[in-house]
């Protein structure tokens, strides 16, 4: 069993720069943070397009998952945060959501906010797994 935090880089480089790690395992938690809509070089994408970035936050997330040992069950909470109006969220982000959650989801919250660190980011999510240690 790790006593020790695990940190996890998808983007080591640009993370540091953060001084930050995309996902940090502790014990049997796998905290997972800042997801916004990147590409593989860690390029902003889908900036016109919130429904698209949305998609592609959960294609990072079941990825990072993966490396820990993780579904999409194994989210337990997840805070998003849009500055799309709430009926663009419901009507063309949530649906993304529902797709990677299916029937059962974790608990949630989301917020409405003014704005990101970028103009490309129009939602960006946080999540806690529960992943017990092998």
């Amino acid at each position: 069993m790790t006593r020790t935090p695990q940190f996890f880089n998808l983007l080591a480089d640009k993370e540091q720069s953060y001084c930050m790690s995309i996902a940090v395992r502790a014990g049997d938690f796998v905290f997972i943070g800042g997801l916004t809509a990147i590409d593989n070089l860690g390029n902003e994408i889908h900036a016109d397009d919130a429904a698209l970035q949305m998609k592609r936050i959960y294609e990072i997330l079941g990825q990072i998952l993966h490396k820990f040992g993780g579904t999409p069950q194994s989210i337990v909470s997840e805070t998003i945060y849009y500055s799309v109006d709430d009926d663009t969220f419901n009507e063309t982000l949530f649906p993304h959501r529902q797709a990677f959650f299916g029937d059962v989801g974790p608990s949630v919250a989301g917020m409405r906010v003014v704005s990101f660190t970028s103009p490309a980011i129009r939602v960006e999510t946080t999540a806690i797994a529960y992943i017990p240690e092998a």
